[in-house]
């Protein structure tokens, strides 16, 4: 009987193994297929921004293993880009929660960047843009343009501005 029970134990745990991947929003964790084919990033890039904020706050609150901060700062994203610049504010802040500039220092400046554009205080995002820009490693290069695109079209929405 324990023979039988340790079978079934090693058959389900490889079977389950099979459907894991690397978890690329958090390395060093896995996620089953279903994981890897959310559509909240195919919904965003067709202007369904309202729909991939609600796929993206739906998987958040229905898996207690997904990195919120980063579900939370996507959701963030996909709001600015509809142009939801008050709930964009509010996702981007959630996901930082826990955080400061000493545990990533140049990510910080984009963050804090970023909502300076989404809050439309133009000298603060100035701010944030020259530390990023002066200060970046090559990890940080495309946050760095980010915020340099945001600041020289400031005047235009975050979905203009953002890509450009």
């Amino acid at each position: 009987m324990n023979k039988i029970i340790l079978i079934f134990i090693l058959v389900t745990s490889f079977t389950y193994g099979q459907n894991q991947k690397i978890n690329k929003d958090n390395p060093g964790t896995t996620k089953t297929d279903d994981y890897l084919e959310e559509d909240w990033r195919e919904l965003s890039k067709h202007g369904q921004h309202v729909e991939a904020a609600s796929e993206l706050i739906f998987l958040s609150m229905s898996d207690s293993t997904r990195n919120k901060h980063a579900d939370y700062w996507h959701i963030g994203q996909v709001y600015a880009f509809d142009n939801q610049y008050k709930k964009a504010v509010f996702y981007i802040k959630e996901s930082m929660k826990g955080k400061s500039e000493n545990d990533d220092e140049q990510f910080w400046w984009y963050y804090k960047g970023i909502l300076a554009f989404l809050q439309k205080n133009k000298n603060e995002l100035k701010k944030y843009y020259d530390l990023l820009e002066k200060n970046h490693t090559s990890y940080y290069s495309n946050n760095a343009k980010v915020l340099k695109r945001l600041f020289e079209n400031f005047e235009e929405p975050y979905s203009q501005a953002y890509p450009k």
